[in-house]
């Protein structure tokens, strides 16, 4: 019998990355956490793939963080708006 192959070209591993994305959200149960971490250790492409969402997620956040806005830009928005209107 031949196993499954998922759309990233793991054999047998969708039930765990759907875990997976699930402990990044912080939503995964503490077994399905132990579940994951039992077959991450055995499985190094769930590894990688763990490490490689980890990672957008971290670059995302860091990225998304709010930056404080130049003073009189919004004002200077509106004018030109209604400027143009």
């Amino acid at each position: 019998m031949e196993e499954s192959t998922d759309k990233a070209g793991n054999s047998g591993c969708s039930e765990y990355l759907e875990i997976l994305h699930l402990m990044l959200d912080n939503e995964a149960t503490k077994e399905q956490e132990n579940y994951l971490s039992a077959h991450v250790d055995k499985c190094m492409s769930c590894l990688k793939h763990y490490e490689v969402e980890k990672e957008i997620r971290i670059l995302i956040k860091t990225k998304l963080t709010s930056q404080p806005v130049p003073p009189g830009l919004a004002s200077e928005i509106r004018r030109k708006i209604f400027k143009s209107a």
